[in-house]
């Protein structure tokens, strides 16, 4: 019985192997950001409306004149963001473009990363 009993104790670790690979990637995914992963995550929820010309119906201009749409847009209104979008959640207004969590968080990750 002892013998029967050995194959399913490997085929349960061969299962945590398993999910612990599974799991491994999105670990490793919660390191900074690049500037160019942090614009592109700024320009799908944000440009919209933080932009020189707007796409939004509802804005002629970026709110509050912040443009959002160069890595030195994103640099210069950093705190903002961080406090807006990461912090408060206030922002993308409404989550009319449907930021998740993870997208806040990593962008918090890259303005604390910030010199």
């Amino acid at each position: 019985m002892k013998l029967s009993s050995r194959p399913n104790a490997l085929a349960r670790g061969r299962r945590l192997i398993l999910f612990a690979g599974i799991f491994l990637p999105a670990a490793a995914s919660a390191g900074p950001l690049t500037d160019a992963e942090a614009l592109a995550i700024v320009r799908k929820h944000c440009a919209i409306c933080h932009a020189v010309k707007p796409t939004h119906p509802a804005f002629a201009e970026a709110p509050n004149n912040v443009a959002l749409e160069t890595i030195a847009d994103l640099k210069k209104h950093a705190q903002a963001v961080y406090m807006q979008t990461v912090q408060n959640k206030a922002m993308p207004l409404g989550n009319q473009t449907h930021m998740s969590d993870d997208e806040r968080a990593a962008l918090g990750r890259w303005v604390k990363a910030l010199p």
